[in-house]
């Protein structure tokens, strides 16, 4: 489980408002109170030295909380300081573009893209960026195959964009360089290029973004030029995502959208065109559950009203829905968020409800019945005959994953000549 430090200072500066306009006499409650509550957002403490900083585990499917914008997010909602959905505000803008060329489609096909202006580049936002951008490469993206994340300094860009396919021939100057590198160079001579060259398999034709000055922009999945470059001096960011499918970038792309804005930047869109690609919408999902259902696996009691409550301190908006709400039971219509991918069914909605409701507050129960654990009967002679079997000279070999060849293999390259397949 991946391990981040947080700073409680950038917690309750995010949480209650900066020092210089709040009661900073009861920080030191507040800080406790933050620290209370961590574990109850699903996150387990791994130190806290009573410092400023706190290292926290979290679980891979929620990448937000892997930096403080994200973890506030929670923390708002659980504390009673805001709840309901976080809504992206995103300004529709025909300023910023990025054409698709088909000759991409092969290699790398899809990209999405967002705007952030007017926030403020210090050393802890591009550590807290950095931070998210490479939780996603290895989560979400793993290790850059799927998706691959470029954040720029937007005023050394040039619009129109153009995605597209090129030669290993192709030369720019790399990040953290001075010279400028062909293609091939970069993936054989320096160590990012070594490490991700394989992504490419054996194709020796090379994604690039290019901008209206045919400056490189960024090779992705490995490195971006050094042209844009975010430094402290940056005022507005250029954010691409390139991956194999379109909800990848577009779920990668949400999370980093949500983070940016909780730092304070304002958002516009970028136009996206060409080759099955078109611009993100951000889309709500709507899931519904049971009362029933969540009272049941829960073992509480809870009316209607709670339950709603207790989704919205989950930062999730939720109603009941008349059409469908029985005598017996109501049933609850949950509006969620581009960014919380990770909910997949309505048993994920009864785990927000026992988040918003407290951990802590669930009273643990002796289940019933007093039979003790054994093993199935068929398992024991499963078991004997494994001997028997491995006595006779034979090999036994345990697969129970069946996978996709395509995903796993023929979209990212790899060789599938180890393969076993059924």
């Amino acid at each position: 489980m991946p391990v981040v430090e947080l700073s409680y200072d950038l917690l309750l500066n995010l949480l209650y408002g900066p020092k210089s306009a709040r009661d900073d006499s009861q920080d030191a409650k507040r800080r406790q109170e933050i620290s209370d509550a961590l574990p109850f957002l699903g996150l387990d403490i791994e130190s806290d030295d009573k410092s400023d900083q706190v290292r926290i585990e979290y679980s891979p499917n929620r990448p937000d909380y892997s930096v403080e914008y994200g973890v506030a997010l929670g923390l708002q909602g659980l504390l009673g300081i805001k709840t309901s959905l976080v809504k992206l505000d995103i300004k529709q803008s025909d300023r910023y573009s990025i054409s698709v060329d088909s000759s991409i489609s092969p290699i790398r096909p899809f990209i999405t893209s967002i705007v952030a202006k007017n926030g403020i580049v210090d050393d802890r936002l591009i550590e807290q960026l950095m931070a998210i951008q490479e939780d996603l490469h290895l989560g979400l993206g793993r290790r850059r195959k799927k998706i691959s994340i470029g954040i720029h300094d937007l005023s050394k860009i040039s619009f129109p964009l153009v995605y597209a396919a090129t030669t290993r021939d192709h030369r720019f100057v790399p990040l953290h360089s001075q010279e400028e590198l062909s293609i091939s160079e970069i993936l054989t001579d320096t160590k990012i290029g070594v490490e991700y060259a394989s992504i490419l398999g054996q194709s020796q034709l090379a994604p690039i973004i290019l901008d209206a000055n045919q400056d490189t922009v960024s090779f992705p999945p490995i490195i971006n030029g050094t042209v844009t470059t975010v430094t402290t001096a940056t005022k507005d960011l250029f954010v691409d995502i390139t991956g194999m499918s379109k909800k990848g970038v577009e779920d990668a792309l949400s999370i980093i959208s949500v983070i940016l804005q909780t730092a304070g930047f304002t958002l516009e869109s970028v136009e996206i065109s060409g080759a099955e690609n078109s611009t993100p919408k951000f889309e709500q999902r709507m899931m519904s559950v049971g009362v029933q259902t969540i009272n049941e696996t829960l073992g509480l009691n809870l009316d209607t009203k709670t339950i709603l409550s207790c989704l919205q301190k989950s930062r999730l908006d939720a109603t009941v829905d008349a059409t469908i709400s029985s005598k017996e039971t109501d049933i609850v219509v949950c509006s969620i968020p581009a960014y919380r991918f990770d909910i997949f069914g309505p048993l994920d909605l009864v785990e927000e409800v026992a988040l918003g409701y407290g951990i802590g507050n669930l009273e643990p129960v002796l289940h019933p019945s007093q039979t003790l654990g054994q093993i199935n009967p068929i398992s024991l002679q499963l078991r004997s005959l494994d001997k028997v079997m491995t006595g006779l000279g034979y090999l036994e070999a345990l697969n129970s994953s069946l996978t996709s060849r395509r995903v796993l293999y023929d979209m990212v390259n790899r060789d599938d000549a180890k393969l076993v397949s059924v």
